[in-house]
C-alpha cells in the first residue's frame, strides 16, 4: 500500500470514529484530512451518501438521514437528556458571549436563557449541585464536538471544583463558532425534518447508502435486516462492495452463511470493542456463553433465562467479581445492556424477551485463562 492510501484510510477512519475533527484537538490527523479531502467527500457521498465539509480549521462529517433514520449505532450510555438539553442552551448562550468565556459565564447566561417566557423547558437552578454537576458534563459535551475550546486545564478534578463551588469561575473555553453554527447544519436539519419525504436519493443510491452504511456503522449485516434493493444491489455489487471497504478502511469483511461484519483492526477504531480485559466484558462473555451452549443462537430468551446465566456465572467465577459485579443483578444488567449494544442479543418487541443472533455464535465456547492480577474495571490492575 502506498502512503496516500494509507494516509487516506486512516483520516477516513478517524472521521468515523470522531465527526467533528480540528486541528488544535487532532494534530496528528487534521493535515490528513485537508490534504486528501477531495476524496474523502467523494467517498463520503458517492457512497453513503454523507456530507463532508472542510474549512481552513475543521472538519465535521454529517450523517445525513435516509429514508428518515441514521444507522450509526446509538452511542453505549449516551449522556443523560437532561445534559443534553443543557448543552443545547449552553451552545445557544455561548453565541452571544464573547471569544473567551467561562463555565460560570455560560451557566449565568443559560440560567437566564432556560427563565425566558419561549423557552419551555424545565428551568436551570444552578443553586443546585445536580443540576451544577450536569451543567459540567454538559459543557464538557460542547468541548467534545470542538464548539467549545479549553484554553488551560480541563479535568473532571477542575469541573467537579466547580460544581462544589471551590472553584469560581470554571474552566476558561475559546468560543469555537464556525463549529458553534455547524451544530446544526442546514442541509442536515432539512433531511431530518422532511423525514425522507422530499423524494430521497434514486433507488439504486438508497439501496447502495443502505448496505454501506450498515457495513460501516453496525457491529453485523445479518441478510435477513436487508431490504430487498439492499439485498439485489448486494449481490449485483459485492465485489465493489468489498473494494470499496477495503479501500477506506483496510479491514477486512469477513463473510458467512448469515451475512458479513467488517473487523475494524483496533480496538480504538470502534465505539463498543469486545471482550476487552475488564470484569464487566469478562461477564458478559460468560453470561453469552450460556445462553448459546443452553439455547443456542437464534433462539429466544427471556429474563429469567438471563438472571439464570448469571447467577450461573457469578457462582462458577466468584474470584473474577469486583465489587462492581457483586451487588444483586449487576451481571445481569451488564451482560443485558452490553450484548444488546453489541446487536448479539435483539430485542423482540415483547418485554424481557431476546433473540440470540447469529453473530452471537461468533463468542461460543471462550477460553477462559486465569491471571495472578486482579480484572477491575479499567483492565487490568
Amino acid at each position: 500500500m502506498n502512503r496516500d492510501a494509507a494516509e487516506r484510510q486512516r483520516a477516513f477512519t478517524a472521521l468515523l470514529r470522531s465527526p467533528v475533527l480540528d486541528r488544535f484537538s487532532n494534530p496528528a490527523v487534521w493535515p490528513l484530512v485537508r490534504i486528501h479531502r477531495a476524496v474523502l467527500g467523494e467517498w463520503f457521498a458517492h457512497r453513503l451518501g454523507y456530507r463532508l465539509v472542510v474549512t481552513d480549521s475543521a472538519a465535521r462529517l454529517f450523517r445525513l438521514p435516509l429514508e428518515g433514520r441514521v444507522l450509526a449505532p446509538r452511542r453505549f450510555r449516551p449522556p443523560a437528556r437532561r445534559v443534553l438539553v443543557l448543552a443545547v442552551l449552553g451552545a445557544a448562550a455561548a453565541e452571544d458571549a464573547e471569544d473567551i468565556t467561562t463555565t460560570q459565564d455560560l451557566s449565568d447566561r443559560v440560567r437566564a436563557l432556560a427563565a425566558h417566557e419561549d423557552v419551555t423547558l424545565a428551568p436551570y437552578d444552578p443553586d443546585r449541585f445536580a443540576e451544577r454537576m450536569l451543567f459540567a458534563k454538559a459543557v464538557q459535551l460542547l468541548v467534545s464536538v470542538g464548539a467549545l475550546r479549553p484554553t488551560g486545564r480541563d479535568d473532571e478534578e477542575q469541573r467537579e471544583g466547580w460544581a462544589h463551588r471551590r472553584d469560581a469561575i470554571g474552566g476558561a473555553y475559546e468560543v469555537r463558532r464556525e463549529l458553534l453554527l455547524r451544530m446544526v447544519d442546514p442541509v442536515s436539519l432539512r433531511a431530518a425534518l422532511t423525514e425522507g419525504h422530499d423524494g430521497g436519493p434514486p433507488h439504486e443510491s438508497s439501496a447502495r447508502f443502505g448496505l454501506m452504511r450498515r457495513l460501516l456503522e453496525l457491529p453485523v449485516v445479518l441478510y435477513e435486516d436487508l431490504t430487498d434493493a439492499e439485498r439485489v444491489y448486494l449481490t449485483s455489487q459485492r465485489h465493489r462492495v468489498l473494494a470499496w471497504c477495503a479501500e477506506m478502511t483496510g479491514w477486512p469483511v469477513e463473510q458467512r452463511a448469515e451475512g458479513m461484519a467488517l473487523i475494524a483492526a483496533e480496538e480504538q477504531d470502534t465505539d463498543l470493542p469486545f471482550p476487552r480485559l475488564r470484569a464487566a466484558d469478562f461477564a458478559a462473555l460468560m453470561v453469552l456463553d450460556e445462553l448459546i451452549r443452553g439455547h443456542g443462537a437464534g433462539s429466544v430468551v427471556t429474563a429469567d433465562d438471563l438472571g439464570r446465566a448469571a447467577a450461573e456465572v457469578r457462582a462458577r467465577h466468584a474470584k473474577a467479581m469486583t465489587n462492581e459485579l457483586r451487588t444483586d443483578d449487576a451481571v445481569e444488567s451488564i451482560a443485558r445492556d452490553t450484548l444488546v449494544a453489541l446487536d448479539l442479543m435483539r430485542p423482540t418487541g415483547t418485554p424481557d424477551r431476546w433473540r440470540l443472533s447469529a453473530a452471537a455464535a461468533r463468542y461460543r465456547d471462550p477460553r477462559v485463562v486465569a491471571v495472578n492480577a486482579r480484572l477491575d474495571e479499567e483492565g487490568m490492575g
